[in-house]
């Protein structure tokens, strides 16, 4: 279990040097988590996670210290990781980026394989869905968040949380179809755990 660091979040707020630090060691493996799952695979996700935290220290102020810090770290992550995503989509159109399929490891065992290909599978699926989209899944499927904190962190209601997820699985699952009936190669376990069979 790790340890869990506290933080003055009003010490936070006036920009002391020790709450920045326990801030940043608090969050630095939350932030990297949402930068890869949200970012896609064409986002160097250490990079980036280093400007959601550039960025939170020039906005300090306007940090509340009477809000959860996470709400507000995830609102400049979202926007930072949506602007490094356009980024990245104008340099591969104008040849600026050295496009190719994300490394996958070689197939030593079966399981390992198996493991590989739906984590690839999954990663493109979510870049094909909607920044909305994508981002309930995360939250909801992926770290397993409850509608009422994925709502208070999107700020919108809980039922526009049921309703997004509602059709972000719905998109995903059509991807995933679409990707197998395609003739792309799916382990049968796969087919079976995603219900294509």
């Amino acid at each position: 279990m790790p340890l869990e660091i506290a933080i003055d979040a009003h010490a936070l707020a006036r920009g002391d040097a020790t709450a920045i630090d326990a801030f940043y060691r608090a969050n630095a493996r939350r932030v990297l988590d949402w930068v890869r799952r949200l970012g896609g695979p064409w986002l160097d996700a250490e990079d980036v996670a280093q400007d959601v935290f550039s960025v939170a220290i020039r906005k300090l102020h306007t940090f509340d210290p009477e809000r959860p810090v996470e709400g507000w770290l995830y609102g400049i992550t979202r926007r930072v990781v949506a602007n490094a995503r356009r980024r990245a989509s104008f340099r591969r159109f104008i040849g600026l980026h050295d496009v190719r399929e994300p490394a996958t490891p070689l197939p030593t065992a079966d399981a390992r394989v198996h493991a590989a290909w739906r984590r690839h599978q999954l990663q493109l699926a979510l870049e094909a869905l909607s920044a909305e989209q994508r981002e309930v899944l995360v939250l909801c499927d992926l770290e397993e968040r409850g509608a009422p904190e994925v709502a208070e962190l999107l700020g919108v209601a809980v039922g526009t949380v049921y309703s997004r997820v509602h059709r972000a699985r719905k998109s995903l699952r059509t991807l995933l179809e679409q990707r197998a009936s395609a003739g792309e190669w799916v382990p049968d376990s796969a087919r079976h755990a995603w219900g294509l069979e």
